[in-house]
């Protein structure tokens, strides 16, 4: 078993994910992928904007705070959808562990790149990435329930269901629901 930890993409793994995604809009690969390691000022806003757009987090959030986090722990990544045009970010996902569990988060698609495979894409690397690390399990936290259904298509279960109480995040308003998935090693 590999020892846990935040493993950079090899030139296998960045080809592979060149062009991610299944849908029509896929067909042409303008899209690549970054590991992001000295985000700009740029990129955190660019990255806080796409998850507000998508739900993740409310006005007023730190972007900032949560890459930093992330990226200082030495057991995450953030990956990066960029379009090859003028490399806008389209897509993101943050993987990391706390030993024993992958946990993936901010999962988010712009709405012009839904409906073309990129986040299934985005969400099968950060598999990837954990496996590789040694992780037998992959975790995520849900508070949308139209969401459920794209990791239940994608072989999560729901494993545990707890309810928001937490006036910090008055934007999310749902349970959350973590969902599990076994890692193929």
């Amino acid at each position: 078993m590999k020892t846990p930890g935040s493993p950079t993409l090899s030139p296998a793994d960045t080809a592979r994910y060149d062009a991610v995604g299944t849908g029509d809009k896929a067909k042409d690969p303008g899209v690549f992928l970054e590991r992001l390691q000295s985000p700009t000022t740029h990129d955190i806003a660019a990255i806080g904007d796409l998850w507000q757009k998508s739900g993740l987090t409310g006005p007023g959030h730190d972007a900032g705070r949560d890459l930093a986090t992330c990226l200082n722990s030495g057991r995450g990544s953030v990956i990066l959808a960029r379009t090859a045009k003028d490399a806008t970010i389209i897509g993101t996902i943050m993987a990391g562990h706390d030993g024993e569990s992958g946990w993936v988060h901010y999962l988010a698609v712009s709405h012009d790149a839904r409906g073309t495979g990129l986040g299934s894409g985005l969400l099968a690397l950060a598999e990837d990435i954990l496996a590789a690390t040694g992780l037998a399990v992959n975790k995520v936290t849900v508070t949308d329930p139209a969401v459920h259904d794209f990791y239940r298509k994608l072989g999560y279960e729901i494993v545990e269901t707890a309810p928001h109480t937490k006036p910090q995040t008055p934007e999310i308003r749902n349970d959350f629901v973590v969902m599990r998935k076994r890692l193929k090693s």
